[in-house]
């Protein structure tokens, strides 16, 4: 690269959220029309590598208007999967989301949630029976097994 960039999700086909950078996942940044994701030509040229995640920002219904983002498996290309997150629901009071995951049995799978009440939230979630289910709310993040009946 020959000079800096200002990437806009308009220009990428993305919807606002937080982005961060595959080698600092604990500083996420806005990103939206008004703050665009600079590319530095000293960082990001022939002899670098740089990589971006972005994520939606979800806003609860509770009085602090909690957001968070599933920032997903850090040690993965592809952090949020549709092979591993299976399905996403929010209730109805917009004050829980439950997110599926599904994998081999038995494993176990780091992931990390930016909440803005909790900062940085990693959670070991163990896919016992193959599968296991994170819930976030306004106040914790948890994994827990399913059990199937």
């Amino acid at each position: 690269m020959q000079r800096d960039y200002l990437v806009y999700p308009s220009m990428v086909g993305a919807q606002a959220g937080v982005i961060w950078s595959y080698n600092d996942e604990s500083t996420v940044s806005t990103f939206d029309d008004i703050h665009p994701l600079t590319v530095s030509a000293n960082k990001c040229n022939d002899s670098s590598f740089c990589l971006w995640y972005l994520s939606p920002l979800w806003t609860f219904a509770d009085s602090s208007h909690t957001q968070y983002a599933l920032l997903g498996e850090l040690n993965k290309w592809t952090a949020v999967s549709r092979q591993r997150f299976i399905s996403l629901t929010t209730n109805t009071e917009r004050t829980q989301t439950t997110i599926v995951l599904h994998g081999a049995f038995s494993e176990m799978v780091q992931l990390l949630v930016y909440h803005s009440k909790l900062a940085f939230v990693r959670v070991n979630c163990s896919l016992s029976s193959g599968q296991a289910q994170l819930t976030i709310t306004p106040s914790t993040v948890t994994c827990s097994k399913i059990n199937f009946i």
